[in-house]
This record gives structure tokens, sequence and C-alpha cells, in this order.
């Protein structure tokens, strides 16, 4: 399951929450997603379907939050940035 666009939370319909407890009823997994930000959370969500396939008994805590998923967003642009600074690319 993938809610998306998570960088708009503040209209968020579903709380995560729920979203998180249906899943886990449903052995399924459950990821915030967001295509605006470069925190990789799509790139993550494809990551997380391959691990599940592989381990369908994995957990949804091993899943990355929000908050997790900002804060690797926040590092990303950061390493862009100093990437940027040497003349690197990405």
């Amino acid at each position: 399951m993938a809610a998306n666009k998570s960088d708009m939370y503040e209209y968020e319909e579903v709380p995560e929450k729920e979203g998180i407890e249906f899943a886990k009823k449903h052995n399924a997994i459950f990821q915030s997603t967001t295509a605006k930000d470069a925190n990789g959370s799509i790139d993550l969500l494809f990551t997380n379907i391959g691990k599940k396939f592989l381990n369908p008994d994995m957990e949804n805590e091993s899943i990355m939050s929000k908050e997790e998923l900002q804060q690797r967003g926040e590092k990303l642009k950061q390493e862009k940035i100093q990437n940027e600074k040497k003349g690197g690319c990405c």
C-alpha cells in the first residue's frame, strides 16, 4: 500500500497509523511516498515491495515513516548540494 503525496500531509484523509494497521491486517506493507521531494521514497517503495516478495513475513516496522523519509530527503538534498559544489553529478 502506498500513501501518495506524503508531502501534502496536512490534507491527509487517512491517518498513517490507520494505513499501517490496515496493511498489517492484510499482511501488506505500507509506505508513505512522494515524487515531489528527493527523499527517495518511490525507490524505497519498490525496494520494500521486493523485500516483501522475498520475505512475506517482513513486518511493517521496517518501513520508513514520514519523519524518517523527510530526514532522508534532507540528507539527500545536502549530499546533492555538496556534489554540485565539488562539480560532481547528482
